[in-house]
């Protein structure tokens, strides 16, 4: 049933809800849960259909109803920067979806806590933060092996974005600081890897060219909004062009979590690993025989052939890698080898540590634990600050 059309100088009756989306959730179900037209998705263009087969588990939905229990609109992220927006158009009479930004705020974030007795460096910032993903990106940074006791200090400098006062997308950690017999240790966040500081990168999860390609006829991008061109669609993974029946493999080693048919992505092969990263392979020909749902696979294992399924213009595989749920660039996140920085890369990577190690410092040189296991302090955009403690 469509809304009750609003009467002119009457307002209507309105109720909001959120939930979260469920696993095996289907764009496509969630038109028919409420009563909107499938043809609403298929007069979509076939990249906002690939899009829109992209709502993550557990991604935050919010709905407006009116009093009749009929849906006036809906906002479901796609990730940190873009969601859909599927509302009733009352001019034209019938329901419409469109690809937007999503509005957030971010704030700059400051924690120092202690180490407790029985805990790591990481649970005692989960104590203080409540933030999972930022104890996932701390966990993937953190790979010194100093021994850390009761009172140590762990401290985290970091920037993150809210949207209606719920976290969204992934930390972008600036430095972070470890204490051990009495001496602080430095790693930094410095263009989405993580260094010491001299340079050279801490982590040591690395992706592998999952097909042998004959080109990348699409490369990711972010679709944010142009300040001349407007709102430019986004394109979550890179497009390697090749022949049908390629065989396609894993990046990385890790869990199976999807293989089947998801929407406009055709036949599909989801894998879960380590660090919060997940990887996608799509428009598949053939699913791999062993690449069932709960199995594990080693990098490059065989999981299944490149195809043209789904909305494709032609062979290829689109591959897409997710950040506790957020794509980032595959191209990216494939190397063999730990980066160094060298030249003028390593000359700003200095200046950046300049700066970031003043900070931390400071931060730390001006917080006393004495009589609580944590302080934050949350610098809005707005340069209004909040500071809080466990008292």
């Amino acid at each position: 049933m469509p809304p009750t059309p609003q009467k002119k100088g009457k307002f209507f009756a309105t109720y909001a809800e959120q939930y979260k989306w469920e696993y095996g959730s289907t764009f496509l179900g969630f038109l028919a849960k409420n009563n909107i037209p499938e043809k609403t998705y298929y007069n979509i263009s076939a990249e906002d259909k690939e899009l829109v087969a992209d709502v993550k588990t557990d991604s935050n939905i919010y709905i407006l109803r009116d009093s009749q229990g009929a849906l006036l609109q809906a906002f479901l992220p796609l990730n940190a920067e873009t969601q859909v927006r599927v509302y009733y158009d009352f001019i034209k009479e019938q329901y419409a979806l469109e690809i937007i930004p999503i509005i957030s705020l971010q704030f700059k974030q400051k924690v120092v806590a202690k180490v407790q007795d029985g805990g790591g460096p990481s649970s005692a910032l989960y104590s203080a933060t409540q933030d999972s993903r930022l104890n996932q990106e701390f966990i993937m940074a953190y790979k010194l092996k100093h021994i850390m006791h009761k009172g140590d200090r762990v401290a985290i400098i970091y920037s993150r974005k809210y949207r209606l006062g719920i976290p969204i997308g992934i930390p972008n950690v600036q430095s972070i600081a470890i204490e051990s017999n009495k001496k602080f240790y430095y790693l930094f966040g410095y263009k989405n890897r993580y260094y010491d500081s001299d340079g050279k990168e801490m982590a040591n999860f690395f992706l592998i060219t999952p097909v042998k390609y004959r080109r990348i006829s699409s490369k990711f991008s972010s679709g944010r909004r142009h300040p001349v061109l407007g709102y430019v669609r986004p394109h979550y993974g890179v497009d390697f062009a090749a022949f049908t029946g390629t065989p396609v493999y894993a990046a990385g080693e890790g869990k199976i979590t999807f293989a089947g048919v998801k929407g406009g992505y055709g036949k599909v092969i989801e894998i879960n690993h380590s660090s919060g990263i997940r990887t996608l392979y799509a428009h598949l020909s053939k699913i791999g025989r062993g690449s069932r749902v709960g199995s594990y696979v080693r990098q490059g294992t065989y999981i299944g052939n490149v195809g043209s399924t789904g909305l494709s213009t032609g062979p290829h595989l689109h591959f897409g890698v997710y950040k506790n749920n957020t794509p980032i660039n595959p191209l990216g996140q494939i190397r063999t080898t730990r980066n160094e920085l060298s030249g003028k890369e390593k000359e700003a990577f200095k200046d950046f540590v300049k700066i970031a190690l003043n900070e931390m410092e400071g931060f730390l040189a001006n917080t006393n634990l004495n009589s609580s296991s944590y302080m934050m302090i949350k610098e809005s955009l707005s340069n209004q600050t909040e500071s809080h403690d466990d008292e």
